[in-house]
């Protein structure tokens, strides 16, 4: 018998991960912006403003593979809305039977995460009121100015707790892989141990810490750091797996000076540039001054190349150093120079292939909370 395949446009897709929240199941789905017209659902929670407009992040993609014009002036029609005010308009072409326009701002167009939480449980609201089942809500990071997806997952989590009674379903829609790495983490985390603090991450201005556990080829980023000999050592994995491209532009860059980094793009690897750290000498971490200097040089180029996200595992394996004391000094190195420079890197993951590589980027990660903490107003007369 012969089998035709389906139309794109008509297959289903489906979730990257399931977890069940607050006795709710909640699905992820992590893909790009050209399939947001295959999840279905009875209404779609989409951040937005009182100008209603709908030119930038989640909204401008939805609006551009919902029909346009046809989606946005229906929205504009009910500006402006008011903080924390719900509108209902249709989808488009979507298969989401209606959108709910949440206002996530006050009068002076700034939001924080009670605002936010506020919004999203209005929204809630609205569609029990209208007995609709099964709710999708936007990653709405990209919406927002300096915003980490780890925070709007952490509230959208939040307001789970407080949703209506008869929602039992949920769909999380991302279409930023990073972004989408960041919400099966702290959905994973929530789905497990509730809303514990979560150890793991530290925001430092506007750049997050994210401790992490995993193989270095399977978590999204931006760029990867790879501490290596100033000869940029071509026979490595890393730049076998990158191939041509990344042997070549190796070869002609090598060698470079102790404690000092490059860039070459990542080739066939699944990031599309590579930091390569001369901080080994005879396969050891050479000093610590080494290692700082040629930490903040790689920032700089992570910096200087808007790389929003990079991936940091340790080396394997590593010498010189205890895993614990390679921690700390990477740590301590991002957090300096974060302090001193306004970066366009949005997150470092300090990521281990192993559970004891993990808990050193924690305990480091720990660390810097510890230190930057203010103590107790009774500690301070």
């Amino acid at each position: 018998m012969l089998r035709t395949a389906s139309h794109p446009w008509l297959t289903r897709v489906r979730p990257t991960a399931t977890y069940t929240i607050q006795g709710a199941r909640v699905e992820l789905y992590v893909l790009p912006h050209t399939s947001l017209h295959r999840v279905a659902a009875d209404a779609l929670i989409l951040a937005t403003d009182a100008t209603m407009r709908m030119t930038k992040g989640f909204r401008k993609q939805l609006r551009d593979y919902a029909g346009f014009n046809l989606v946005e002036q229906e929205a504009v029609s009910c500006a402006p809305l008011p903080p924390l005010g719900i509108a209902i308009t249709g989808a488009g072409r979507t298969k989401f039977k209606h959108l709910l326009h949440a206002n996530l701002y006050d009068a002076q167009f700034t939001t924080t995460p009670e605002l936010q939480q506020q919004a999203l449980t209005n929204a809630l609201q609205v569609a029990a009121e209208r007995g609709w089942q099964t709710v999708a809500i936007a990653d709405y990071t990209l919406d927002l100015r300096r915003a980490l997806a780890e925070e709007t997952a952490w509230t959208i989590a939040q307001a789970f707790a407080l949703r209506p009674a008869n929602f039992q379903l949920f769909k999380l829609i991302c279409t930023d892989a990073v972004n989408g790495w960041a919400f099966q983490k702290i959905l994973g985390w929530v789905a497990e141990r509730g809303l514990e603090p979560y150890p793991a991450m530290y925001r430092i201005r506007h750049t997050m810490l994210h401790a992490a556990q995993g193989d270095w080829q399977s978590v999204p980023a931006h760029g990867l750091w790879r501490f290596t000999e100033p000869s940029l050592n071509p026979a490595d994995l890393v730049v076998a797996r990158g191939g041509k491209i990344s042997r070549e532009k190796v070869d002609a860059l090598a060698p470079i000076a102790l404690g000092d980094a490059a860039i070459t793009p990542g080739g066939a690897l699944p990031y599309p540039f590579v930091l390569h750290l001369a901080a080994l000498e005879g396969k050891r971490i050479a000093s610590l001054e080494v290692l700082q200097s040629a930490m903040r040089a790689a920032l700089v180029l992570s910096h200087n190349q808007w790389l929003r996200t990079v991936l940091i595992p340790m080396p394997n394996p590593l010498q010189g150093l205890s895993a614990d004391e390679f921690a700390a000094r990477v740590a301590d190195t991002i957090s300096d120079y974060l302090h001193e420079t306004l970066t366009r890197i949005e997150r470092c993951i300090l990521l281990g292939a192993n559970e004891g590589e993990f808990r050193a980027w924690q305990g480091a990660v720990n660390r810097l909370r510890e230190t930057l903490s203010l103590p107790p107003l009774e500690a301070t007369v």
